[in-house]
């Protein structure tokens, strides 16, 4: 119960991980027009929005591995 890396894991949490993967990708999209309107110089804004980017695109590929692994990682019900 404690161990949340233990195999197998359960499929509500591999989803949970996912569902929580995915929510960190959409504020990093929404933070960067924030980033881009802000008070900042020209080369904070690029790179920050780059960083942004890139965590977004990161977690997305996370998100979809947890949900295309589910069946491996997860119990057989």
């Amino acid at each position: 119960m404690l161990n949340l890396f233990k195999r197998p894991i359960e499929v509500e949490t591999l989803e949970a991980w996912a569902k929580m993967v995915e929510d960190i990708a959409k504020v990093a999209i929404l933070a960067v027009p924030v980033i881009i309107f802000g008070q900042n110089g020209i080369l904070f804004k690029i790179a920050s929005s780059f960083t942004l980017m890139f965590v977004a695109y990161a977690t997305l590929l996370v998100g979809k591995q947890l949900r295309k692994l589910k069946p491996k990682l997860s119990k057989g019900d």
